[in-house]
């Protein structure tokens, strides 16, 4: 199947210039949506009880593929899930809308089938009616937050005859009464801008457009991860960290210094409560750096090695640089002053 290719920034696209509180609040409030209204259940394993399923057992599942009660059935897999995904990839690509409104589009398709309704239950057992439903919420993604509008009668067109411009419009109905017209949910894209103002001026040292590579990085990876099912039951703002991780890591010391590494991520520990080395986090790095690999043909190199991935629930230790304190003298840097202790979720201790 054909990787998704990458889109660099341009020079307006960096995050916009909001205050840290604000910035901070704003991830409060995020954190709050994901863990509640806009949750997804594993939809797949037909079992509705996971609805309330911690990341950590979901992040288990990225390294042990299984096959699902879908797939018994012959139904709705991952596989069908993936391919509408590219195939909305290629439509806002084509209709130069951003990529955000297919994150949206599918956070909108997986919170639908999570929801125990007729409608969802037939689009999980039809390929026919889950594509309709795939095609409908990109129409609600683009009708809600691109300045132009996908008319239901070219999706109709697009689908060859498959649909006629009523069925779009009914779906939309169904989706939208489903969802309690609850649409505005945080994506991954929007924890990482949010936390990119976390950012601190000594970055720029050595680079003026160091945020705009971490930001180019770090983005590609929430699109690629959109494709992904496993990481749709994930925790966004672990995915988030992770891309943004991963990112920092693939970028020279000489470019972005190790001190201003740490206190960038320090500063998003202290002013958001966000463990950056939980073990949630590092599963969903592993996951990202594959999915990296397949679809740009090479390896996202982390050459930095500062913060390596260590994906045991164990407890693990990862070595910190050191730093001057007022006196003179050096000091441990801890990125778990005030960390955001998850349930069943493990942190990362500094020696």
């Amino acid at each position: 199947m054909t990787g998704l290719n990458m889109i660099t920034s341009k020079e307006d696209s960096t995050p916009s210039s909001i205050s840290r509180a604000d910035a901070a609040d704003r991830i409060a409030v995020m954190l709050e949506q994901e863990s509640t209204t806009y949750k997804c259940s594993d939809y797949l394993a037909g079992d509705e009880s996971t609805c309330n399923m911690s990341s950590s057992s979901s992040l288990t599942k990225l390294h042990q593929p299984h096959q699902h009660k879908s797939q018994q059935r012959g139904c709705i897999d991952r596989v069908c899930r993936e391919k509408m995904t590219r195939w909305c990839y290629q439509v806002t690509d084509f209709c130069k809308f951003r990529r955000d409104a297919v994150a949206i589009s599918i956070s909108f398709l997986d919170r639908f089938l999570s929801s125990s309704s007729p409608r969802a239950q037939k689009a999980l057992c039809s390929k026919k009616e889950y594509q309709l439903a795939s095609m409908t919420t990109l129409y609600i993604s683009v009708k809600l937050f691109e300045p132009m509008v996908i008319d239901a009668s070219l999706l109709a067109t697009i689908s060859q005859g498959c649909y006629d411009e009523k069925d779009i419009l009914d779906m939309e109905k169904d989706i939208l009464n489903d969802l309690s017209w609850r649409m505005n949910g945080p994506i991954v894209q929007d924890f990482i801008s949010h936390l990119m103002v976390f950012l601190p001026l000594s970055a720029y040292s050595y680079d003026d457009d160091v945020d705009i590579i971490l930001l180019d990085i770090a983005r590609y990876q929430a699109e690629i991860a959109v494709c992904d099912y496993d990481l749709s039951l994930t925790n966004h703002s672990d995915i988030a960290l992770a891309a943004l991780l991963n990112s920092i890591e693939g970028i020279d010391e000489k470019v972005f210094p190790a001190r201003s590494r740490f206190e960038f991520l320090l500063s998003i520990s202290d002013e958001t409560g966000l463990n950056p080395f939980s073990y949630d986090v590092n599963v969903a790095r592993a996951r990202l750096l594959e999915l990296f690999k397949q679809n740009s043909g090479y390896e996202l190199p982390q050459i930095a090695n500062l913060t390596p991935i260590i994906c045991s629930k164990k407890e693990f230790v990862i070595q910190k640089p050191k730093r001057l304190n007022s006196t003179g003298s050096t000091s441990p840097v801890s990125v778990t002053k005030h960390p955001y202790q998850r349930k069943n979720s493990q942190t990362a201790k500094c020696a």
